[in-house]
């Protein structure tokens, strides 16, 4: 319908106009995008109107290794709430999703109430759960890596000359002389 928020081949934008050729739709970026109806036929459309304006949104965290589980959830629920920009029909949700190289990573879904405004919320929901994790002392770890060249650490390659007397005892070589 006319003003829902969809996904055509790969591109969010809110449906403007339907014809009996073509959907026309402005994506989020404010560009004009016009699909075929031949291409909307084959193509899978995602609704983010149907069958309620409201829509599951996640934003993925690492969390130290060094803080239970348990704590960093709470820290996370407590920092989103009484957000308004997200739905308050239903709580969020964190879940420990992977114990990454570096860190623990947190999913945390929750709900708004239009899909419009889906970067925006992600962005808060980002900046809320930044700022409770430096009120909380839980870091959020870079991801390391150690390079080390051939003469660090021990690791210089050892190089050997192998004499003759060395391959004497080898029946293979007992056939060479030694030059």
């Amino acid at each position: 319908r006319v003003g829902d928020w969809v996904t055509i081949g790969g591109q969010d934008g809110q449906v403007s106009e339907i014809t009996w050729r073509a959907t026309k739709m402005r994506t989020k970026a404010g560009n004009f995008v016009v699909v075929p109806n031949s291409v909307l036929a084959r193509d899978t459309i995602t609704n983010y109107c149907e069958p309620t304006r409201a829509v599951r949104l996640q934003v993925d965290v690492g969390a130290s290794y060094d803080v239970p589980p348990n704590v960093v959830k709470s820290v996370i629920r407590e920092a989103l709430e009484g957000a308004r920009e997200i739905s308050s029909d239903r709580a969020p949700e964190v879940l420990l999703v992977d114990f990454g190289s570096s860190s623990m990573v947190y999913r945390v879904r929750f709900w708004v109430s239009d899909f419009e405004a889906d970067e925006r919320t992600r962005d808060l929901v980002r900046a809320l759960i930044y700022y409770a994790f430096r009120r909380s002392n839980i870091t959020i770890p870079y991801p390391i890596q150690v390079e080390l060249s051939a003469t660090e650490g021990g690791l210089a390659p050892v190089r050997t000359e192998i004499g003759p007397a060395a391959l004497a005892p080898v029946a293979l070589f007992a056939a060479l002389t030694d030059a």
